[in-house]
Formats: structure tokens, C-alpha cells, sequence
């Protein structure tokens, strides 16, 4: 009955052309130390390329007792090796030689992600965590597999009316929460588009077999079959490490294989001295929920060796200005597009992330989403949900709080949990904010149609965790569920009840923009689309992501010579070690940072100017008067 299927392989990331699997057996290649270590699967270097350095991380992180121990007398194999990069916590710091390793061991009769963090110069294994509910970037021997699962099976050839063609399967990670995907098996899908509509196929990797089968109405749209063989090619500064020093601010940038485009060590310039602001700020992945309660969990980033499911770098990643609307420069954006290879037609999609650093001290974390998505071009389409993770690092690590606003005043939180974005605001549009003992701090204050660039609010979720490494410092597996509609997205796993008050915090931010598409837009009330591509040339993105705005003054109080936040005795005595200094005499000990009265000398009336604030401390009336 569906006897005619597009010339388009319709798949949602093009990696070009899959060869058939490797008959290669493990025991031909396998080391000895290695067979000695159980039960886990080791990487095939036949099958995916490694270097000698992850081949001997390997080693190490499938004979550390602590992994033997969390997957004994389970179905284990090893996923991906990727190097661990900084900034490195306490404990983690050796790895600055820029030798350790994150090896990731998928448990699959536990559904978890063990991974083992190893400095594989020293020949150590630093550290060994579980995330359970979830799973890594799977590896090359698995991709084949599903491919061969799909192109060996007779119903799928009896639902398309031929055997499908290896060059004609790519998969995804892919849920359907009415079948043993839903989260607690290991799962891919494909999707075929025929004269009748779209086929779908979903194997379940987990119990090695085609989990369900099923074929939906889409409107034929020819764009569809006009596929292009572009290569997808990874940009040359994958996981490169990038400097910037711009208006104030400190960063480094560097595109990661699955956590997207990651922002460390950001700090921005108080009175010429670097103020931490955040520590890491990265996009774990994107679900992509459709009715029905499917979907599919995207993975942005340059990938590892193996078969993965990430979509691509489109690009390497720009620094951009920030106009106004009279074109002057307010800051930068640095900014990422990640886009797969057929975008533009049905079930290929593009995502973006803008990090934005305003001259006034402001940052904005945007996450943006173009479609085209996989439904049925009309109602049946796709809510998109980025995983924004945001290790906030105001003065430093220690000692934040997040407070949320309850229409008279902030109420610090106590404990970790998470909120869905509502009512009440400040009249300034502030719904949480972070603050450290000292005083210094940001409002946060969400998307709600005010910035100008076709948002129309997040409706998000927010998440405070107190902060572990095993939560996000490394590249992070998958550790959400698809398609719930509910918090839970992935980071609810990580409350437990910890404190949050005056701790490191994680803030987990999941904005919500569902589809609009040409087919809705022509019917009342939708004025535009949304979230949606008809063609390269006819898109409306959706733009998503909260505003941090400084609780404080971007300077010290010009009293505060020190600029340690409280004009104290310290700042007396550098006055009046001035004392009687005058601008026009030749060679002087004039500075006019220290005449407050701008007479052109330092005299008793600017110490007593001084002495008038002391004791005024950051947060305070007198300190920024």
C-alpha cells in the first residue's frame, strides 16, 4: 500500500553515507587486561577510530574497582571517550595538563550512565559517578546495529513495500512514552516519507529489536524529496578553547561534542578589577515533544567517534556586536548554529544559542529554534524544550542564594527545587534572583515578548540544584524524558533536598515555545509563525532565555577605593595619605580619584566626605550615594 518512497533520505542528522556493519569479533582485537575486566563492552577501534590516549583511558576506567562495582553482573559497554576540559573544581585541578579523560559506560539493565573521570597522564581514575535515567552518545557498533535492525526487518518492509537501503536509514534518539521507550530503554528512530505520509520506526536498542512501527498523515511537499548529499563537516574549532576580552568582560567559549556551545569562566570588570559572574553555562539538549506524546531528545555539538545523534556545528562560532535600535554597539553576542544537512525541508532542524554580554553589565542566555519539525506541516507539531544549565558564580563559587519575588519582597530559598515560570513580577519584570553574601547579585527576569526579537515568552521552568560535579561539569548524557509536558525534563533528578542557601549553585533554566506553521498562521488568532521553516528563505525562529541584570552598581562606590565592598578605615587612610595634593602643581601626588569635591585639591573636606560613608557597605543607600 506504500509502495513509492521519497528519493530523499529522511532521516533527522545526515552523516554521510553509513557503511554496512563490521563483522569484526570483539576477541580478535581485544586486549588482555581488558577481557580480564567482566562484563563491559569495550569501544572497537576497528569499528571507531580512538587514540592511543583514549584507548588507554579505557583501560583504566573499565579496571577502576568503583565501575566494576556500579555495573556488576549487568550488560555494560563503553560509549564514548571525550577529553574533560575545565574550569576544573577542587580535587579535579591536576587535570589542567590537559590529559584526563570523561570514559562513559552505558548499564543497560539499569538504565544508567556511569562514567569515570580519568587523568590518564598519571595513569589515575580521578573519580567515578551514576546518573541513573539516562544515556550517552551511543557508539558506532550501536548505530549499526539499529541501522541493520531497520533494513533486516520484514515488517518494515512490509509497512514501506521494500527493504529500505542502509543509505536510506539514519536514527535518532527518539521516545514514544506508550512503549518501552519511553525513557527507560535505550531507543532510536528512523522516519520514511511516502506517497501515503510518514512511516515511523523506533528499535529498541536495549532488548535488540524493532519496538514499533506506525505512519501518520503529512501533507506531500516535493521540497522533501529534493535532497542534497552535503557533507556535515565538524568546524575546525570543535573543541578549541577561545579567548575574549570585550567592554569589561572575560570569557572562554569552546563547542563541545554534546553540551552544545559552552560559556566558562565568565567575569566582568568592576572598577577595572574581574568579578566572577558564572563558572560554566552550556545547552545539554533539546526535546522536541509532539502530540501523541513522542518526540525526540536532540543532542547539539561536534559528537565523538561514534554513531551518535548529535546535530552538527553549522560554522565555527561568531563573535557578534549588539546594535541598538539607532545601530550604536551595546555589547557582543557569541553565537552558535547548529543546523542539519537538509534544513529547510520537513523533519531537518536548526537550533541556535546566543550568549549576550551587554557594556552595562547585563547578560542574556537565548536559545533559539527554527523547525522544521516532523509532524504534519498543519497542527501535529513539535513544542521545543532546551536544557539550559548555568553553574551562576557570583564573586566565586560559594555563597549564592536564590530568591523569588512574591509581590512585596524576595524570599531567599532554603532548599534546592524547581518553579514554573508565572506571576508575580516586579515592576521592572524581575522574577528570581541570585545574590552572594556580599551583596552583589542579578534579577533575573524571563522572556515575555520584550526584547525585540520575535520571543513571545518562555514559560519556563526554573531549577536550583546545589552543585556537583557529577551534574554537568563534564559532557553530560542524556537525562531527560522527551515528551511528559511536565517538570519532568531531567534536572528534577538532581533535588533531593540539599541547601541552597549561601552554597554553589546550579541554575537549570527550560524555556517552552510550541510550533505555529504556515497551515495555523492562516487560521485566527495566530498573527505570525513560529518556531517554524517553510524553506531557507521563509522562517520564523523562536527566540527563548532569561535576562540577568546586576542587583548592584557595574563599579564601586567611588568612596570604596579598594573596591572591597565596604568603605572601611583602609579607605580613609589612602585619603588622607593624599592629603593637600593639588592638580596644577608640577609633580604631584594629585590623583582626582581622591577629590570628592573635584576642587582640585585633597583636602580636610574630602577626607570628611570619605569618613562621612564609613562603614557603608555594598547593597546599602550611603555606599552607592
Amino acid at each position: 500500500m506504500k509502495n513509492r518512497i521519497s528519493n530523499r533520505p529522511s532521516f533527522r542528522v545526515h552523516l554521510s553515507a553509513i557503511v554496512a556493519v563490521l563483522a569484526i569479533l570483539s576477541s580478535f582485537w581485544l586486549p588482555t587486561a581488558a577481557v580480564a575486566n567482566g562484563p563491559i563492552t569495550p569501544l572497537n577501534p576497528a569499528e571507531q577510530a580512538m587514540t592511543t590516549q583514549e584507548q588507554a583511558a579505557q583501560t583504566l576506567a573499565m579496571a577502576s574497582t568503583r565501575v566494576q562495582e556500579l555495573v556488576a553482573g549487568h550488560r555494560a559497554e563503553v560509549f564514548e571517550i571525550f577529553p574533560f576540559f575545565g574550569p576544573y573544581a577542587p580535587g579535579y585541578r591536576a587535570c589542567s595538563d590537559g590529559t584526563c579523560y570523561q570514559v562513559d559506560v552505558y548499564d543497560f539493565d539499569r538504565n544508567a550512565t556511569v562514567t569515570a573521570l580519568v587523568h590518564q597522564g598519571q595513569g589515575l581514575v580521578l573519580d567515578v559517578f551514576e546518573v541513573a535515567n539516562t544515556f550517552p552518545l551511543i557508539n558506532k557498533r550501536l548505530y549499526n546495529r539499529a541501522v541493520e535492525l531497520i533494513r533486516t526487518s520484514a515488517d518494515v518492509e512490509a509497512a514501506l513495500g521494500f527493504a529500505p537501503a542502509v543509505d536510506q536509514i539514519g536514527v535518532m534518539d527518539q521516545h514514544n512514552m506508550g512503549t518501552a521507550c519511553d525513557g527507560s530503554h535505550l531507543c532510536a528512530g528512523t522516519t520514511f516519507f511516502t506517497d501515503s505520509g510518514t512511516v515511523w520506526v523506533l528499535v529498541n536498542l536495549t532488548e535488540d529489536k524493532i519496538e514499533k512501527i506506525w505512519w501518520s498523515e503529512r501533507p506531500q511537499d516535493l521540497r522533501s524529496s529534493a535532497y542534497s548529499l552535503r557533507p556535515q563537516e565538524v568546524p575546525t574549532d570543535c573543541n578549541t578553547t577561545i579567548h575574549v576580552n570585550r567592554n569589561g568582560w572575560n570569557l572562554d567559549y569552546r563547542t563541545t561534542p554534546t553540551d552544545a556551545l559552552e560559556i566558562t569562566s565568565l567575569t566582568y570588570d568592576v572598577n577595572g578589577a574581574p568579578q566572577a559572574v558564572a563558572t560554566r553555562m552550556k545547552l545539554i539538549e533539546w526535546h522536541a515533544h509532539y502530540p501523541g506524546n513522542w518526540g525526540y531528545r536532540d543532542y547539539t555539538g561536534c559528537g565523538g567517534g561514534g554513531g551518535g545523534f548529535p546535530i552538527y556545528p553549522y560554522g565555527v562560532t561568531q563573535v557578534r556586536d549588539l546594535l541598538d535600535q539607532a545601530n550604536a554597539i551595546i555589547g557582543f553576542a557569541v553565537v552558535q548554529d547548529f543546523r542539519m544537512s537538509n534544513w529547510g525541508a520537513s523533519c531537518n532542524y536548526r537550533y541556535e544559542q546566543h550568549f549576550q554580554f551587554f557594556n552595562d553589565g547585563r547578560f542574556r542566555v537565548v536559545t533559539v529554534s527554527y523547525g522544521q519539525g516532523c509532524g504534519n506541516n498543519q497542527d501535529q507539531e513539535a513544542t521545543y524544550r532546551p536544557l539550559v544549565r548555568i553553574d551562576i558564580a557570583v564573586k566565586g563559587d560559594s555563597n549564592d542564594t536564590l530568591a523569588l519575588w512574591d509581590g512585596a519582597q524576595w524570599v531567599d530559598q532554603t532548599t534546592e527545587g524547581w518553579w514554573l515560570q508565572s506571576a508575580p513580577y516586579t515592576p521592572e519584570g524581575y522574577r528570581y534572583r541570585v545574590m552572594d553574601q556580599s551583596g552583589s547579585g542579578y534579577y533575573i527576569e524571563p522572556a515575555r515578548g520584550q526584547y525585540n526579537d520575535g520571543g513571545t515568552g518562555d514559560n519556563a521552568w526554573l531549577y536550583v540544584t546545589q552543585h556537583k560535579v557529577a551534574e554537568g561539569d563534564a559532557d553530560m548524557p542524556a537525562i531527560g524524558q522527551c515528551c511528559t509536558g511536565t517538570y519532568v525534563q531531567g534536572p528534577e533528578q538532581f533535588i533531593n533536598g540539599e541547601a541552597v542557601n549561601n552554597q554553589n549553585i546550579v541554575l537549570w533554566y527550560i524555556p517552552q515555545s510550541e510550533t505555529i506553521t504556515t497551515w495555523r498562521h492562516n487560521l485566527p488568532p495566530y498573527p505570525m509563525q513560529y518556531c517554524w521553516t517553510d524553506n531557507v528563505n521563509a522562517t520564523w525562529p523562536c527566540f527563548s532565555g532569561p535576562m540577568f541584570v546586576p542587583t548592584t552598581l557595574t563599579s564601586c562606590s567611588r568612596y570604596d577605593l579598594n573596591c572591597d565592598d565596604i568603605v572601611d578605615t583602609n579607605d580613609l587612610i589612602a585619603v588622607a595619605s593624599h592629603w593637600n595634593c593639588m592638580d596644577e602643581v608640577l609633580n604631584s601626588c594629585y590623583e582626582a580619584r581622591f577629590d570628592f569635591n573635584n576642587d582640585s585639591i585633597v583636602s580636610i573636606k574630602d577626607i570628611g566626605m570619605n569618613a562621612a560613608r564609613w562603614g557603608c557597605a555594598l547593597g546599602e543607600l550611603c555606599y552607592s550615594q
